[in-house]
Protein backbone atom coordinates (compact mmCIF):
# COMPACT_ATOMS: atom_id res chain seq x y z
CA UNK A 1 0.00 0.00 0.00
CA UNK A 2 1.43 3.31 -1.38
CA UNK A 3 0.29 6.21 0.69
CA UNK A 4 3.15 8.54 0.15
CA UNK A 5 2.23 9.97 -2.85
CA UNK A 6 -1.18 10.68 -1.94
CA UNK A 7 0.03 13.16 0.81
CA UNK A 8 1.20 16.93 -0.43
CA UNK A 9 4.44 17.72 0.95
CA UNK A 10 4.96 20.33 3.73
CA UNK A 11 5.24 24.18 2.68
CA UNK A 12 6.02 26.57 4.50
CA UNK A 13 3.45 29.32 5.50
CA UNK A 14 4.49 32.36 3.81
CA UNK A 15 2.36 34.52 6.72
CA UNK A 16 4.01 33.23 9.57
CA UNK A 17 7.22 35.20 10.54
CA UNK A 18 10.17 34.55 12.77
CA UNK A 19 9.20 36.36 16.50
CA UNK A 20 10.51 39.90 16.96
CA UNK A 21 13.45 39.95 19.50
CA UNK A 22 13.95 43.62 21.38
CA UNK A 23 16.91 44.87 20.58
CA UNK A 24 18.64 45.15 24.29
CA UNK A 25 18.31 49.08 25.86
CA UNK A 26 21.66 51.89 25.73
CA UNK A 27 22.69 52.23 28.85
CA UNK A 28 21.75 55.43 31.27
CA UNK A 29 24.36 58.14 30.67
CA UNK A 30 26.16 58.75 33.65
CA UNK A 31 24.29 60.84 36.33
CA UNK A 32 20.41 59.76 34.70
CA UNK A 33 18.19 59.17 37.42
CA UNK A 34 16.70 55.75 36.74
CA UNK A 35 13.10 54.10 37.14
CA UNK A 36 11.59 54.09 40.76
CA UNK A 37 9.32 51.30 42.14
CA UNK A 38 7.60 52.35 45.25
CA UNK A 39 5.37 49.45 47.17
CA UNK A 40 2.47 49.91 48.69
CA UNK A 41 1.83 49.60 52.94
CA UNK A 42 0.19 46.51 52.15
CA UNK A 43 2.97 45.39 50.19
CA UNK A 44 5.78 45.75 52.70
CA UNK A 45 3.56 43.96 55.33
CA UNK A 46 3.89 41.25 53.03
CA UNK A 47 7.23 41.53 52.82
CA UNK A 48 7.64 41.54 56.69
CA UNK A 49 5.18 38.62 57.19
CA UNK A 50 7.48 36.46 54.56
CA UNK A 51 10.72 37.19 56.24
CA UNK A 52 8.98 36.39 59.60
CA UNK A 53 8.17 32.77 58.01
CA UNK A 54 10.97 32.15 56.60
CA UNK A 55 12.98 32.55 59.64
CA UNK A 56 10.53 30.25 61.52
CA UNK A 57 11.80 26.63 62.42
CA UNK A 58 10.17 23.83 60.14
CA UNK A 59 9.49 21.91 63.14
CA UNK A 60 8.10 23.39 66.36
CA UNK A 61 10.39 21.49 68.54
CA UNK A 62 8.39 22.02 71.56
CA UNK A 63 5.89 20.34 70.45
CA UNK A 64 7.54 17.07 69.58
CA UNK A 65 8.95 17.00 72.50
CA UNK A 66 5.82 17.16 74.33
CA UNK A 67 3.92 14.35 71.68
CA UNK A 68 7.20 12.37 72.53
CA UNK A 69 6.70 12.73 76.19
CA UNK A 70 3.38 11.59 76.39
CA UNK A 71 4.09 8.43 73.83
CA UNK A 72 6.24 7.66 76.52
CA UNK A 73 4.34 7.99 79.43
CA UNK A 74 1.65 6.24 77.67
CA UNK A 75 -0.12 9.34 77.90
CA UNK A 76 -0.66 10.26 74.27
CA UNK A 77 -4.38 10.16 72.79
CA UNK A 78 -5.41 10.80 69.77
CA UNK A 79 -8.76 12.67 68.68
CA UNK A 80 -10.01 10.07 65.82
CA UNK A 81 -13.37 12.84 65.01
CA UNK A 82 -10.66 15.47 64.88
CA UNK A 83 -8.14 13.70 62.64
CA UNK A 84 -10.94 12.37 60.48
CA UNK A 85 -12.84 15.99 59.93
CA UNK A 86 -9.11 17.58 59.53
CA UNK A 87 -8.47 14.53 56.58
CA UNK A 88 -11.97 15.91 54.83
CA UNK A 89 -11.22 19.18 54.67
CA UNK A 90 -7.20 18.36 53.39
CA UNK A 91 -8.84 16.12 50.63
CA UNK A 92 -11.38 18.66 50.04
CA UNK A 93 -9.04 21.65 49.23
CA UNK A 94 -6.85 19.38 47.33
CA UNK A 95 -9.59 18.59 45.05
CA UNK A 96 -10.21 22.04 44.53
CA UNK A 97 -6.91 22.86 43.25
CA UNK A 98 -6.78 19.96 40.51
Amino acid sequence: MDISSKIPPIQRTPDIKAPHTKAPAPPAPPGAKGDRVELSEQAREMQVARQAIQQMPDVDLEKVAKVKAQLKAGQYQVNAEKTAAQMLVESMVSDQKK
